[in-house]
């Protein structure tokens, strides 16, 4: 149902192609082009739409502006590559882990923009030495802001130590066909970020961080603002190496509900799926479904309410600060990991509806659920598992062929001695 909300992307128009070289790019791999691409762009702005296409070459720019009704297009053999030098990243304000700051403009930036689009088969690339800066936060590869109507599609996307595709504030998004590679902690390949309608389809992942993270802000500045992302569809993506192939949050503090995954391929990172939050972040994360996917060795699922990086000074007091997980439903796995889960709810607000079913394969210990109600597993036949399938505190449900209380897991140390033994 979601994927039908999000098919239609309104036309870039296109009737005027122009070449960056026409305005003297040089695409050298020495010169700076900012000025002949930048004025290229501008002048399909002013005409009310068309092509700026980038042939093959290396192209060294800073930021640009990338505006309605326009499309970039890199041929095969072409690269943006990003400037070392920050001043070519004018400061703006942008939202970076959940709080609306002081941010270097990114690498390509597009602001209150409509019908944009970024296609080719070339590359673009941020600059690892721009990457790294903090206070203010270095720029992002791309990084749209109250974009409606936004595809990127087929290129290559490279960055390090910053994120490399950041939509927030965004409303009818498609991603298709894209190759993320990053290297470092911070090198997320995507993040929707308080977004309406987005599609992941057919990308490819190996990163140094997230491979994808779905964000709506951090604490009370997070639930003031209140934009959820919702309506999401991720769909026959291959996760190859990241921290985490899909993760919620922390930053969820405008909420996140009905996203959808389906026909995916996990291997190696902390999970296929992982929810996680905090106390502060408040809000919500409901209405998840993801099927016929194939994992491992990453688990399947790890959700976590006391994540503990990305500290909130001024989260949601008390309980309202506590988040919500309600209705996941995930079906038709089969896989190969280490485990199948791991789950942690708090006592105040438990997981209220977990559904796990058809899941086939092998795991090599029992999975952890504690603090959930209406769990409901059904049709899991999992090989590789000695002792009980599953170690569990304060949970209600069906299911549970083969349980043991959480406490008598045994240790990392009386599992070691065991397989000495």
């Amino acid at each position: 149902m979601l994927l039908a909300v999000i098919t239609y992307l309104a036309s870039t128009v296109s009737a005027a192609s122009h070449s960056v070289r026409d305005f003297g790019a040089v695409g050298d791999g020495k010169t700076l082009d900012t000025v002949a691409i930048q004025n290229a762009l501008d002048t399909v702005a002013n005409d009310g739409g068309g092509e700026v296409l980038i042939p093959a070459g290396r192209y060294i720019t800073g930021s640009l502006i990338l505006k309605s009704h326009a499309t970039l297009r890199l041929e095969e053999g072409a690269t943006l590559f990003g400037s070392p030098n920050p001043n070519d990243y004018p400061i703006i304000r942008a939202r970076w882990e959940g709080i609306e700051t002081n941010c270097h403009r990114a690498l390509i930036s597009a602001n209150a923009a409509e019908d944009i689009t970024i296609t080719g088969l070339g590359v673009i690339e941020g600059c690892p030495k721009v990457g790294q800066l903090r206070n203010p936060r270095g720029p992002t590869v791309i990084e749209f802001n109250e974009c409606t109507n936004v595809c990127v599609e087929e290129v290559t996307i490279k960055s390090s130590r910053m994120w490399t595709l950041h939509p927030a504030y965004c409303h009818n998004v498609r991603i298709l066909r894209v190759t993320v590679e990053t290297t470092g902690s911070n090198s997320d390949g995507i993040d929707p970020d308080s977004c309406q309608m987005v599609l992941i389809d057919g990308c490819t992942f190996s990163t140094g961080d997230d491979n994808i993270a779905i964000k709506s802000g951090k604490g009370q500045e997070g639930a003031r603002i209140g934009r959820p992302c919702e309506d999401i569809v991720i769909t026959n993506c291959t996760f190859l190496k990241g921290y985490t192939s899909i993760a919620f949050g922390s930053e969820l503090s405008g909420g996140i509900r009905r996203v959808h995954i389906s026909n995916c391929t996990f291997k190696q990172g902390r999970a296929a799926l992982q929810f996680k939050s905090r106390s502060g972040r408040g809000a919500y994360l409901e209405d998840i479904t993801a099927d016929h996917l194939v994992v491992g060795p990453e688990p399947l699922l790890e959700m976590t309410t006391n994540y503990r990086f990305n500290p909130d000074p001024q989260g949601v007091p008390g309980i309202a600060g506590l988040t919500r997980f309600s209705n996941i439903r995930i079906s038709d796995v089969q896989i190969d990991a280490k485990q199948l889960m791991s789950v942690e709810g708090t006592t105040e607000k438990p997981v209220d509806g977990l559904y796990i079913s058809r899941v086939t394969g092998t795991v090599a210990a029992g999975s952890d659920i504690q603090h959930a109600s209406n769990v409901v597993l059904a049709d899991i036949r999992l090989d590789g598992i000695s002792g009980p399938h599953y170690f569990t505190n304060n949970v209600s449900g069906i299911g549970f062929k083969s349980a043991a209380p959480i406490n008598e897991r045994p240790s990392q140390k009386d599992k070691s001695l065991a397989d000495a033994h």
